[in-house]
């Protein structure tokens, strides 16, 4: 179930944030007085940065379809190759120990043009026997030509990866609509147009497919919503990527974070959505007491609670 919290009391700028942290690296008693302290604080920002948690979920839904029963779907999001320290070799291990059946990313994967050849070494050896599917991000959009857009996405299809931007995929051995969303964050969702194969198919399936939305971020919920989904995967707020201990997140970059709902799992406006924390880190090089994940979620058919544990 979705947890209720607080709204918070303002947006928090870029520049205010900056301003933030600054002023807590000047001035904190911790970091400015005491010195072997400060190393404390940085050391634990270091292993944050570095420690890598998978977030393991079991789902249930009533009328899951039967072809799904233990299946898992694995997401990974914001890589942000840019900058990234954790190596291809962890996050390869991490991802095909699991053995998933489905792998998804949901965005943010390289900053600029110069990134563009960090894909393969970190892509090409994740697989899955039900296909890989990725979604772009504000990221993914910042600095690249319409030319080298195709480009990127061509390389994605050679590794193995199929980019939906506002499209849909049905993968009838699992009878599972696979539905990207384009990032939300830049504008570039069409929600109604991500859908339109699903919506035109609804008459020619007898059984009710499981909808699995993808989005780089959650501010394209009302619309998702308004279409239906068993399950949306999301990302964009790093989970604030710097939270100081006994205060929330000074940055989500979403609505919803806005409003207290910046990681994990939630119900809203009945859809089951997740928010990644992501993997890598933007702007600063550090996380702090948000360490990066990668998300498995087992399907099943009940009535149970959801269960999770962290590894």
């Amino acid at each position: 179930m979705a947890k209720k919290s607080t709204p918070l009391a303002k947006t928090i700028s870029r520049r205010s944030f900056f301003q933030k942290i600054g002023g807590f690296i000047a001035n904190h008693w911790l970091l400015s007085s005491v010195p072997v302290a400060g190393a404390g604080v940085l050391g634990w920002a270091e292993f944050d940065t570095l420690s890598l948690k998978l977030q393991k979920w079991d789902l249930s839904y009533p009328n899951l379809p039967l072809a799904l029963e233990g299946k898992t779907i694995c997401q990974l999001s914001d890589l942000h190759l840019e900058s990234l320290r954790i190596s291809p070799e962890n996050i390869r291990q991490s991802v095909m120990t699991q053995k998933p059946d489905l792998l998804v990313i949901t965005g943010d994967i390289i900053s600029t043009r110069t990134d563009l050849d960090k894909l393969a070494p970190y892509l090409s050896g994740l697989t899955a026997p039900f296909g890989n599917y990725v979604v772009m991000g504000n990221n993914d959009y910042s600095h690249l030509s319409r030319t080298l857009l195709k480009r990127y996405l061509q390389e994605f299809e050679t590794l193995g990866w199929i980019p939906l931007l506002n499209d849909a995929a049905f993968l009838k051995q699992l009878n599972l609509w696979v539905i990207g969303i384009d990032d939300p964050a830049t504008a570039h969702d069409e929600v109604d147009l991500a859908y339109q194969k699903v919506l035109s198919a609804q008459s020619t399936l007898t059984n009710s497919p499981f909808r699995l939305a993808l989005a780089h971020s959650s501010d394209c919920l009302d619309d998702v919503a308004k279409h239906g989904a068993d399950l949306l995967l999301t990302g964009h707020t790093h989970g604030g990527q710097i939270r100081l201990p006994g205060f929330g997140p000074l940055i989500t970059n979403t609505y919803l974070g806005d409003l207290g709902f910046y990681e994990g799992y939630h119900v809203i406006n009945g859809v089951p959505l997740y928010i990644n924390t992501g993997i890598g880190e933007s702007m600063i090089p550090l996380r702090f007491n948000v360490p990066p994940e990668i998300a498995f979620f087992t399907l099943h058919r009940g009535n149970e609670q959801p269960k999770h544990e962290t590894r």
